[in-house]
């Protein structure tokens, strides 16, 4: 069936489904196809001929779930939304679906939905239907695979049972989104078909682990623990081609694995626990011995995002501690992405400690300035903000408008972002005394690796009552004040005394032998520190650290201090903490010259 003209021009909502153009005609993220030209077939459901209220306004503790009508695969999708309440006992079993949004949809098959309304309405005879487009390829494919089952299915899935279009809605369904996923029967992970790849080696790691972990399942009580099996070369280790499908990529993914009694992953038409996964990578994570080849790929499977998560989701099924603080989780979970930015903190709101989350407020109506102060107000009165401060400050500086950021640490701007507050932000004292060297093959090598650095300004900090505090506020823009640096002029040195020689590539050429190197713990840049006399210090440059590849270091390479850290630390001295007393816009200051500025 040809899509219309309405549908085609209708622009993408948040929520992955067509949305119309003019807000006014339909206050959600579902678009109405409303011209007459419509198939005749059988199948086809009666349709409205005007846009209904498809989402009534929902109460503290309510929740829609869909209904989705069991139908054959020549018949069209059909699903009724429906209303609740969490933990009534009037609630029927539900699954909640995980899953990544995925390609845009390559169909212009309808999906029929029918209004929010109360239960008694909720029968496939009983409810009209508006035809509505998908944008979502993989939200479609799971729906024509749940809709042939032999019963009408009940299913909680974002995109369809939370109005988009609502922010008050979708910030108070956020907050009972534990007790959503808590109170589900089982999460269904849809990581997708089985990946069609140009790479033969891809598709054939995953079909490979699929058979391998339905196996698993149908004898997790009866096998003895062992260990991963030494494979040929150009062969898979287990657990490797799922944990590098996109859909552990996801951020909302995290809650959704980690908050569900029981879960089941589904590629394709195949079918495989949770548990069993992690037994698979669990073995992984211990095997030393594999041959060098094998255990390369081992490497590759713990470093993947799946692999972290499936240890994290096995420690918490078996009673062990794991995180529960956010600033811990937003450490560990850093890579996963999501669309909206605000849902750094949000995806993960549900996971923080029960004690203190109710202390963070999940608002999508909030600024971004607002948002930025009121995480970082909360870490650092709940979760003691230290050590990962300036890391997660960088972090969450992705709300805010690139163009907005030397504004926003102005004291001009906001109220109440100056009250100063402490926090001791863990240090490595690479050494003193960095001495230039002469090029070499690692600085021709490195250069052309290396972006443009973005400029910063001299930061003056005074030695106060056991604490390093700014000594003015910075009212210069950056952009406007100083000059970025090419790789091509950045200087090459060494850090003398250390054990592995951290070279470094600076924004600054201008040291002297008294200066000092400092790294602040989960950032990118080292510091190039001037102290003076009378108890200050100046922090004046940058530098990249280079490994012997001729590659920087990342921040998660350099943190925490296990080997690569250990190898640049002096030998006279060894990582200690700074304390400081910042306000926000010190922090945010800290943050963009300690990582890979905002501004590059």
């Amino acid at each position: 069936m040809a899509r219309s003209n309405t549908v085609r021009d209708q622009k993408i909502g948040q929520n992955g489904i067509a949305c119309a153009n003019n807000k006014n005609e339909l206050p959600t993220a579902l678009a109405i196809a409303t011209h007459k030209t419509v198939s005749e077939a059988v199948d086809e459901p009666p349709l409205r001929t005007a846009p209904p209220q498809l989402y009534k306004a929902l109460s503290a503790k309510q929740f829609r779930l869909l209904r989705l009508f069991a139908t054959k695969k020549d018949e069209s999708i059909r699903c009724c939304l429906q209303t609740f309440t969490t933990g009534s006992p009037g609630c029927p079993s539900y699954r909640a679906i995980s899953y990544a949004w995925g390609p845009k949809t390559s169909t212009d098959e309808p999906i029929y939905i029918g209004r929010d309304g109360s239960q008694r309405d909720a029968s496939r005879e009983g409810t009209k239907y508006e035809r509505r487009h998908l944008n979502s390829q993989n939200l479609f494919d799971l729906l024509e695979r749940l809709r042939r089952e032999k019963s009408d299915s009940w299913l909680w899935i974002d995109a369809l049972c939370i109005n988009q279009d609502d922010a008050d809605e979708r910030s108070q369904q956020v907050k009972i989104m534990g007790d959503i996923f808590r109170s589900a029967n089982v999460v269904l992970a849809w990581l997708g078909p089985v990946p069609s790849s140009n790479s033969y080696l891809d598709s054939n790691r995953v079909a490979f682990d699929v058979e391998d972990l339905t196996r698993r399942d149908h004898h997790m009580h009866v096998r003895v623990p062992q260990r991963v099996r030494d494979y040929p070369l150009g062969h898979s280790v287990e657990g490797q081609g799922i944990c590098a499908l996109e859909y552990w990529k996801r951020r909302w993914i995290v809650q959704e694995v980690l908050l569900a009694r029981s879960v089941v992953l589904q590629v394709g038409e195949k079918q495989f626990t949770m548990a069993a996964l992690e037994e698979v990578v669990e073995l992984g994570n211990k095997e030393t011995s594999a041959h060098q080849d094998i255990q390369a790929e081992i490497d590759k499977m713990r470093q993947s995002a799946g692999a972290r998560l499936a240890l994290h989701s096995l420690s918490k099924r078996t009673g062990m501690a794991f995180p529960r603080r956010l600033k811990e989780l937003l450490v560990r979970y850093e890579d996963q992405e999501c669309q909206q930015p605000y849902d750094l903190v949000f995806a993960l709101h549900s996971l923080i400690d029960q004690k203190y989350r109710d202390h963070l407020q999940v608002d999508y109506n909030q600024s971004a300035e607002e948002y930025f102060c009121a995480v970082i107000s909360f870490m650092h009165e709940h979760e003691d903000l230290g050590i990962e401060g300036v890391r997660i400050a960088w972090l969450l500086l992705k709300v805010l408008d690139p163009t907005s950021i030397d504004a926003f640490r102005m004291p001009s701007q906001g109220i109440g972002l100056h009250r100063p507050f402490e926090m001791r932000a863990s240090v490595i004292k690479l050494g003193s005394r960095p001495r230039m060297l002469e090029e070499s093959g690692l600085s021709i090598s490195a250069r052309p690796k290396i972006a443009t650095m973005s400029p910063i300004i001299p930061w003056n900090l005074r030695f106060e009552s056991g604490l390093w505090v700014p000594a003015q506020p910075m009212n210069a823009n950056l952009a406007t004040t100083a000059f970025s640096i090419g790789s091509q002029d950045m200087l090459f040195f060494e850090v003398p005394d250390t054990s592995q020689q951290g070279f470094a590539a600076m924004a600054d050429p201008q040291f002297s032998s008294e200066d000092e190197v400092w790294l602040f713990a989960h950032t990118t840049y080292a510091f190039i520190v001037t102290p003076d006399p009378f108890g200050s210090m100046t922090i004046r440059g940058r530098a990249l650290l280079l490994n012997p590849h001729g590659e920087v270091y990342n921040g998660s390479e350099l943190y925490p201090y296990p080997h690569i850290v250990a190898g640049l630390k002096s030998t006279a001295s060894s990582a200690s903490s700074v304390d400081m007393k910042l306000t926000i816009p010190d922090l945010i200051t800290l943050a963009t010259m300690a990582n890979k500025a905002i501004l590059d």
